[in-house]
């Protein structure tokens, strides 16, 4: 999507969306900020896994520190830092795993809330929904 080019623009834009969007009416804004709702959850869910992962990721940095502070033999160090850097490696695959659920599960919610506006409008205008007149939403 390019950017406007001037406010006016960016104006028109809004003005040629804003009928649509008071022809939704009361049931269609409530879908709205259904759908925003569902969007704002993934991201605090996504966000909160970042928040938690990164905390243990320090944590694990903390006493990576502490563990060499201690080492008396070279061997000793490497074996800390191969089990360091296995741990790390595992943590950040098994946090692409949640991260990637947490996609799956906001895209099927989003989905489900654009299907059930969708329903909704069609609904109100008298139209008997169904999956090709809901894809077409």
């Amino acid at each position: 999507m390019r950017k406007p080019e001037s406010k006016d623009e960016l104006a028109a834009g809004f003005a040629a969306v804003f009928p649509a969007l008071v022809r939704l009416g009361g049931a269609g804004t409530n879908d709205i900020a259904r759908i925003g709702e569902t969007c704002a959850q993934a991201s605090l869910e996504w966000q909160e896994e970042l928040v938690g992962f990164v905390s243990t990721r320090l944590q694990a940095n903390v006493e990576l520190q502490k563990s060499i502070a201690g080492c008396r033999h070279v061997a000793d160090l490497v074996k800390i830092q191969q089990d360091w850097s296995t741990a790390a490696v595992r943590a950040y695959l098994e946090e692409a795993g949640k991260l990637t659920e947490i996609a799956g599960r906001a895209a099927r919610n989003g989905l489900a809330s654009w299907h059930e506006a969708a329903r909704s409008s069609l609904t109100e205008a008298g139209t008997k929904p169904s999956p090709a007149n809901i894809a077409a939403e």
